[in-house]
């Protein structure tokens, strides 16, 4: 039992150990490369790139006149990079001799590393598949003009063609752990204050909110105009004008309300109406021994004291 279960542990890590060895291996580039070739030809191209830009006179033909003169799209771009490197990384000096090859998607991508006057600058030049035709020119050097394999490449190597070609090039400051703190602190400042600026507008349109029904609601907003009004016409005229036959055609003891005669419209407040109504139950129990509470705004209670002799 021990022995088979020894046996089918080391199945499985066999197993996971090719499935490994084959996803780093095969990461589907489909040419062949020497790493120490491959970076010397990004670099010689770089370098030529950079002559094209450093004089205005070359840079202005191969902007104005590169596709007419056989110059791809891809290399104008490359030239025009190389120009603008001061923006980011001061003037170019020179590249420093170091590189790095790494395989993507099927490209190989190869950094070169540059001084500059205010920066290191990253150079990163993406070779793509050049197979069929490099090995259709190798065909024809073979076969007829009698070349060997060797000389074969010897030969297209020294015309600038390999295997693979440069597609893009593209230039970037090479930061420092310094410039990347300065970095995310800048961009954390920045969604801060985004965050807090979106959090007050949205507040303020919460406050604007209570004022959307007045606009909507005509009839409440003229009951409150009539009733402002109203309000300021009692304050403007104390003295009240009442209905004489009315007054005159009341009986004894009955509440007469005072009213306008040109609006209909009661000048009474409460407290002063039921002062009245309590007035009016005091006399009709007169001599009831009937005592009356009145209100008071300080609620206050008055009751009388009576004492009882024993």
């Amino acid at each position: 039992m021990k022995k088979k279960l020894l046996l089918i542990v080391s199945m499985l890590a066999v197993t996971f150990m090719f499935a490994g060895c084959s996803a780093s291996d095969d990461n589907g580039v489909k040419f062949a490369y020497n790493d120490q070739e491959i970076a010397q030809v990004a670099k010689d191209a770089c370098e030529t790139y950079q002559k094209y830009a450093s004089a205005d006179e070359t840079y202005n033909y191969v902007v104005e006149a590169g596709s007419d003169a056989g110059i791809s799209e891809n290399e104008i771009e490359a030239v025009k990079s190389f120009r603008n490197i001061g923006d980011e990384c001061g003037e170019f000096k020179d590249f420093t001799g170091e590189y790095k090859i790494a395989e993507t998607e099927g490209n190989v991508i190869v950094t070169l590393y540059a001084d500059c006057t205010e920066k290191e600058a990253l150079i990163k030049v993406t070779f793509v598949d050049n197979s069929a035709t490099y090995n259709l020119q190798r065909y024809q050097l073979m076969n007829q003009y009698g070349y060997s394999e060797e000389q074969a490449d010897e030969a297209l190597s020294s015309q600038g063609m390999y295997p693979y070609k440069s597609t893009d090039v593209e230039i970037a400051a090479n930061m420092t752990f310094e410039d990347k703190m300065k970095a995310a602190g800048t961009n954390t400042l920045i969604g801060m204050a985004t965050v807090f600026c979106v959090l007050i507008f949205i507040s303020f349109i919460i406050y604007l909110l209570k004022f959307v029904p007045g606009f909507f609601d005509k009839e409440a907003k003229a009951v409150k105009k009539a009733a402002k009004k109203a309000a300021e016409a009692a304050k403007t005229e104390p003295v009240a004008e009442t209905k004489a036959e009315d007054a005159g055609s009341a009986p004894a003891g009955q509440i007469v309300d005072i009213v306008k005669t040109e609006t209909g419209e009661s000048v009474m407040n409460d407290s002063e109406l039921v002062a009245v109504i309590t007035a009016a139950v005091a006399a009709a129990s007169a001599g009831q021994n009937a005592y009356t509470t009145y209100p008071s705004k300080d609620k206050l209670v008055t009751r009388p004291i009576r004492r009882i002799k024993r």
